[in-house]
C-alpha cells in the first residue's frame, strides 16, 4: 500500500519554492510597474521591501527579527539530533533509529539507494553544523534588524522547514539511512560500499583526502567571509562602543564588500556548492542546490538594484554576481 504513495516529500518541497521563487522573480524583476501591489509585498522584504500598501498581506507578515527562529530550532532542536543519528551510525557503528527509519520513508520515499560515501556525509554534516551555530551566533548576537522590517508569513514557514528538509535529504541517500546501502565497518582501507554497486569501494587514498580537504578548506573560507560580513552590516548601526545608535540603512564597506554587494549571500552559495560536489551523486540534494542559487541570486540582484538606486556614490568596481565581471 504505501508504494501507492512513494512520494519524497522534501523534494516536492523544494520544487514548490524554487518554481514560485523563479517565477515571481522573473515576474518581479522585468513586469514588477505592472503587478499588484499583494505581489509585490509578498515577495519583497527587508530593506528593498514594496513601499504600496496591500491590508491582506500586511495582516500576515511578522518582524524580519524572526529569522532568529530558524537558527534556534535548528541550533537546538534538528541539529543535535541529525548530528548525533550521523556519529552514532557512522563513527560508532550503530544501528539507524527505528523512528529516523520511518521519518525518512515518509519524508523521502521508499527503495531509496545509498549513493554517497558514509565519510562525505559525515564531512557534510558538520560543515552544514558549523554553519547552523555560526548563523544562530550572528543573528542573536551580531546582526542588528530593523524595527520596522517585516517579513512574509510565508518566508517564515519556509524558513522553518528548511534545515530539517536539508538534513532528511542528506540521510536519504547515505549508507544505512537508505533501503539500498550497507556500510563498511571502520577499517584501514574502506569506509563504504553499496549494494548499488557491489564492487564500488571508497578507500581513503591521496585523491579523496585532497579532495575532501579542498571542500573543507573552501566552504570554512567562505563560512568565515559570510560572518565577516555579517558584522561590517551590523557595525553600520553601532557605534564605537558597540551600542546600536541607527535603524536606517548605509553602505557597507570592507572585506568582500569591496567587490560584491551582497557578499554574505555570494558566500552561501560557495558554501552549499563545496556541499553539493562532496555531496555529488545525491540527487535529491541538487533540489536544496537549486533552491539556494535561485534565492541567492535574486537576493543579490535586488540588493544590487537598491544599493545603485539608493547611493549615488555607488563604487562603480562593485559587482552584483561575480567580482570585476557584474
Amino acid at each position: 500500500m504505501h508504494l501507492l504513495f512513494n512520494i519524497n516529500l522534501c523534494k516536492l518541497f523544494f520544487v514548490i519554492i524554487t518554481s514560485s521563487l523563479v517565477i515571481l522573480g522573473v515576474l518581479i524583476n522585468f513586469f514588477e510597474p505592472h503587478l499588484p501591489a499583494f505581489i509585490k509585498k509578498t515577495f519583497r522584504y527587508g530593506k528593498f521591501a514594496s513601499d504600496e500598501k496591500s491590508l491582506l498581506v500586511q495582516s500576515v507578515e511578522v518582524p524580519k527579527s524572526y529569522f532568529r527562529h530558524f537558527y534556534v530550532a535548528a541550533a537546538f532542536i534538528f541539529c543535535p539530533i541529525f548530528l548525533k543519528e550521523v556519529v552514532a551510525v557512522y563513527v560508532f557503528n550503530k544501528g539507524v533509529d527505528d523512528w529516523i527509519e520511518t521519518l525518512l520513508n515518509f519524508s523521502c520515499g521508499y527503495g531509496r539507494l545509498s549513493t554517497v560515501p558514509a565519510h562525505r556525509v559525515l564531512i557534510a554534516s558538520i560543515l552544514l553544523s558549523l554553519q547552523i551555530f555560526r548563523r544562530f551566533y550572528d543573528t542573536h548576537f551580531v546582526s542588528v534588524f530593523s524595527e520596522n522590517a517585516m517579513i512574509n508569513l510565508s518566508h517564515y514557514l519556509i524558513g522553518m522547514a528548511f534545515y530539517p528538509a536539508v538534513m532528511l535529504i542528506i540521510l536519504s541517500e547515505a549508507p544505512k539511512f537508505a533501503q539500498n546501502g550497507i556500510i563498511a565497518p571502520f577499517t584501514r582501507h574502506s569506509f563504504y560500499t553499496s549494494k548499488l554497486v557491489e564492487t564500488n569501494t571508497t578507500t581513503f587514498n591521496l585523491s579523496e583526502i585532497m579532495f575532501n580537504f579542498f571542500i573543507i578548506v573552501v566552504f570554512l573560507w567562505a563560512w568565515y567571509h559570510q560572518h565577516v560580513a555579517t558584522v561590517i552590516l551590523a557595525n553600520l548601526r553601532k557605534n564605537k562602543k558597540g551600542d546600536v545608535v541607527d535603524q536606517g540603512y548605509r553602505l557597507p564597506e570592507g572585506d568582500w564588500f569591496n567587490y560584491l554587494s551582497s557578499p554574505h549571500s555570494t558566500a552561501e552559495i560557495i558554501m552549499y556548492t563545496a556541499l553539493t560536489l562532496l555531496l555529488a551523486k545525491n540527487t535529491s540534494w541538487l533540489y536544496v542546490y537549486a533552491w539556494i542559487l535561485s534565492n541567492q541570486i535574486e537576493t543579490i540582484l535586488l540588493s544590487h538594484w537598491w544599493y545603485l538606486d539608493r547611493f549615488k556614490n555607488f563604487p562603480p568596481q562593485r559587482k552584483a554576481l561575480i567580482p570585476f565581471i557584474y
